[in-house]
């Protein structure tokens, strides 16, 4: 049996409606702006307005990239999230709805922290190349959004956004390395939500966990593909799960120091191989899951000297803890496809909220959680509402009713 070639054929990104200037909170909190833009590279956060949730956010990222015939071809649905307002109702089956994807598309949502969108993503090429339902596409999806840290020390990296592939057997953008796959798990208390509202653990724990991750996932990475490995050869350019894009620099950082090149040497490597996957990802903030395919659009999009053929290492964490090192390989018009998701568009037309608004943007988000009857304030943004949803066919949380939760197109 030859295995299929399997991978992205397409790519959609939402950025949410709303940001603010990271520099504006380091401003106003008296955080050091030169540490977190310049040494941490977030310029930019995306903000949940009143209208929105991961519901929306999820619908939003996918509507306008499937044609009629990829909604008829999709088999398997898949939604990653870490954000999900109901303990049992799945996002996906909200999502399958308002995609109105086929009755025959296997739906469920899955939860691991970060990680959440790769395990899917694997989950989908493993059923793909298995030919067990030929001409048959899966979608998945990431969306999340941070819970409120309003003077907390984390909230200068946080965001929100939700990334969708369509992956096929004709991939447009990257193909896959099938089983050239490294693992690293080990349960680990680093950054967790154990209950409604609340995200907390140990932020330096996480970060080691994570860079050790690196390591240990590309040892077992180079072991699987069974010949040398030279990190500079081998690999066109690199993308790494993006909390912020300080520590993705540092994970290149890490693996490009194994040759024994100096400080010089190996920031000259990051700005060569690596460097223009955060070009969305530090407007966006910290997408969690989806921040590994926000940056791979990035970098495609980005990256001039990237031509078919070339491989791309991609690194994805996840607390608690998954990680894994694989690649995938740049298909022909790749470029092209990915603009097609018109991400720069999207993020230019947001509105940029005072300090004020960002702050009751969050409030009104925390309020939502839980809330047996909730109707969406307008005035938190005064006409947001008429700017960014009317008449523009974007799905929009309208509420709760004894729980129940409304949606309709804008």
């Amino acid at each position: 049996m030859i295995t299929p070639r399997v991978g992205i054929e397409k790519i959609g990104v939402y950025p949410c409606t709303l940001s603010i200037p990271i520099a504006d909170i380091c401003d106003a909190r008296g955080f050091d702006r030169a540490n977190f833009v310049g040494r941490f590279f977030c310029d930019e956060r995306s903000v949940v307005g009143p209208f929105e949730d991961v519901v929306t956010m999820a619908v939003n990222s996918a509507h306008r990239m499937l044609s009629d015939a990829d909604r008829r071809a999709i088999r398997l649905l898949i939604v990653g999230t870490e954000s999900a307002p109901d303990q049992e109702k799945p996002v996906s089956s909200w999502v399958h709805r308002y995609l109105d994807l086929d009755p025959q598309c296997r739906n469920f949502e899955i939860k691991h922290a970060c990680y959440g969108a790769t395990a899917g993503v694997q989950m989908a090429l493993a059923w793909l190349a298995s030919g067990v339902a030929p001409g048959a596409k899966a979608l998945v999806i990431n969306t999340d959004h941070a819970l409120m840290h309003l003077h907390g020390s984390q909230e200068p990296v946080l965001g929100a956004g939700a990334a969708a592939v369509l992956l096929s057997t004709e991939p447009r953008i990257v193909e896959y390395d099938l089983g050239w796959n490294g693992v690293h798990a080990h349960e680990v208390a680093d950054i967790f939500r154990p209950a409604t509202g609340v995200e907390t653990g140990d932020a330096d724990e996480s970060l080691t966990s994570y860079l050790d991750g690196v390591d240990a996932t590309y040892d077992a990475y180079c072991e699987r593909v069974g010949a040398p490995v030279d990190f500079d050869t081998f690999f066109a350019a690199n993308i790494y799960h993006v909390p912020f894009g300080g520590l993705a620099q540092r994970a290149h950082f890490r693996l490009a120091r194994r040759s024994g090149r100096g400080k010089a040497e190996v920031e000259a490597h990051w700005c060569r191989k690596s460097h223009a996957s955060l070009t969305y990802n530090r407007r966006m903030g910290g997408v969690y899951g989806a921040a590994t395919f926000v940056a791979l659009a990035g970098l495609i999009e980005h990256n001039g000297s990237l031509s078919a053929g070339d491989r791309i290492g991609i690194y994805a964490y996840g607390s608690g803890s998954c990680a894994e090192f694989y690649s995938a390989r740049v298909c022909a018009g790749a470029r092209e496809a990915v603009a097609a998701a018109r991400i720069s568009e999207q993020l230019d037309a947001r509105r940029v909220l005072t300090l004020a608004e960002y702050e009751a943007c969050e409030r009104e988000l925390a309020a939502t959680a839980g809330a047996p009857n909730h109707t969406p304030d307008a005035d938190v943004v005064p006409g947001l509402y008429d700017t960014h949803y009317a008449g523009q066919q974007r799905l929009v949380f309208t509420g709760t009713r004894d729980h129940f939760r409304g949606y309709t197109w804008s």
